[in-house]
């Protein structure tokens, strides 16, 4: 007859605690692991875009996709309110210029027509005596190349008193390319450039 040797009841405890509770602990542990890969991954992928979004931002854009419809007419409008507005404030006629010019390619036809405008048209000499505000009512695409800008000009003289108002219709040709140099990227950082431009007064 063997003797059965008693149990020890701390050893009973151990045993029924991980039969009943290490699965839970392994599990966990697993994916705690899973969870600091994870973080790891996340901290990694985005400092790397953040690197390549800062490393972009500090130069030329070398390919420019097409631009969105909203995009081209925002900048058509704000384009011709900068090229039909005179102010007597010459800072602010300047920066006009600038904004204008920033659309233009110097061998395009529309710099030349813009050219011959203001040198028979100085916005400089206009302002001595009058302004012209600008509202532009509608910019909307002929084809992809080609959009139509209407828009109305109050010219009114230095007390404020209205003396005309006027609508005119442009047709502007544009196309994209990547700003030459950071100057023109401000201004024009879309690389829009409009490369034939006319318009008429309308009756």
């Amino acid at each position: 007859m063997t003797q059965s040797v008693p149990e020890n009841p701390y050893l009973a405890a151990r045993n029924e605690w991980n039969a009943c509770y290490g699965g839970y602990v392994r599990s966990a542990r697993v994916w705690a692991l899973v969870a600091m890969i994870s973080l790891v991954l996340c901290v990694v992928s985005t400092s790397f875009a953040l690197y390549q979004s800062n490393a972009g931002a500090g130069g030329v854009p070398q390919h420019i996709q097409n631009a969105d419809a909203r995009v081209v007419r925002a900048t058509l409008g704000a384009w011709v309110a900068a090229f039909r507005s005179v102010t007597p404030d010459s800072t602010v006629e300047k920066g006009y210029i600038d904004r204008v010019y920033a659309l233009l390619h110097l061998e395009d036809p529309s710099t030349r027509k813009i050219n011959d405008y203001f040198r028979d048209n100085s916005p400089f000499e206009r302002a001595k005596k009058t302004t012209v505000s600008v509202e532009v009512s509608n910019v909307a695409p002929l084809s992809p190349q080609s959009w139509q800008i209407d828009w109305v000009e109050t010219e009114r003289d230095h007390s404020g008193k209205e003396l005309k108002s006027s609508r005119y219709r442009g047709i502007a040709m544009v196309g994209l390319s990547p700003p030459e140099d950071e100057t023109a990227m401000s201004l024009n950082p879309i690389g829009l450039y409009i490369k034939d431009f006319d318009w008429t007064a309308q009756l």
